[in-house]
Formats: C-alpha cells, structure tokens, sequence
C-alpha cells in the first residue's frame, strides 16, 4: 500500500526528500517500505568430465521429482549460496565457474540466477529434501524432469 502511495509522488520530489532526510535509518526504512519485493533463486547446470548433467530428486516434488540443483538466496553472494545449497542438501562440494542466465518471473516475483559449475568432491548423503541423484547425457533426461528445465539446461550448455 505505501509502494502504491509514493509512486504518486513525482520522481524528483522524492530524490529531493531522499537527499534531505535527516535519518539514515529512517531512509532505509522508507526505501525498504515502498520498494518491490521478490525472491532470488539459484540453480547450477553442473556437468562432470564427461559432459554429464547433475540432476537431483527431490523429495517434495511429486510429478517431477528430478530437478538442477539449486535453492533460495540467503544474505550471501550468490555463487556462495549455491555451493552451500548443493552441500547442504547433498554433501557435494561444487565449484562455481560462472553466470550463465539471469531470468525473471512473476510467479512468484523472483530471479534466478543460473550458474555452470561442477562437483569437486564430497559424498552423496540424502537429506530431508534430496533423495538421489544422478549424472545423464544432454537430452537423455529422466522422467520427471520439468520440461522447463530440459530446455534451459540445452540452452546452457549450447552457449559454451
């Protein structure tokens, strides 16, 4: 509701107030209050030596338990978050090489950040939300892998 009410407010007047707020804190809370809000994920396209994609099966996904690796942003740098997602739910130690893909929807409002990387080492171990996983050739995909996913793992790896 107070997003709605000061995107009333003509553009200059609000960097007029901005600049002559006396409080840095109270700036801060406005600018929190009345920004937009979404959610940032991040997925990997993982391969090994031999070109094989990471695929994991997630435990709360009924009809498509396969899926990249990946989770919610907490307050970190991304590549940071991924790797602690992947060992978290895995126990795979995985190396960052890159930003692949940046994409937004709005469903829920989020961006997902997409990275290639790879699995450096670690052991498998289930966790409460991964219960396997495996290795598969491009277009050689399970069954119960989104068909979003197929095409954006394709798309990935065909920029390299």
């Amino acid at each position: 509701m107070l997003s709605r009410l000061v995107n009333l407010i003509p553009r200059d007047w609000l960097v007029y107030m901005y600049k002559y707020m006396p409080s840095k804190k109270f700036k801060n809370w406005v600018v929190y209050r009345t920004q937009h809000k979404f959610m940032i994920a991040v997925l990997g396209v993982l391969t090994n030596e031999k070109g094989q994609v990471l695929l994991l099966k997630h435990t709360y996904r009924r009809d498509e338990p396969w899926g990249m690796p990946g989770g919610w942003m907490e307050l970190e740098q991304p590549e940071a978050g991924l790797v602690r997602e992947i060992y978290e739910e895995t126990r795979f130690r995985a190396r960052i090489t890159g930003l692949a893909k940046a994409i937004y929807d709005k469903k829920p409002a989020r961006v997902d950040l997409v990275f290639r990387g790879r699995i450096v080492g670690g052991t498998f171990t289930p966790s409460v939300e991964i219960s396997d996983y495996m290795y598969c050739d491009p277009g050689h995909w399970p069954q119960g892998l989104p068909a979003h996913q197929k095409k954006l793992i394709l798309d990935i790896l065909a920029r390299n």
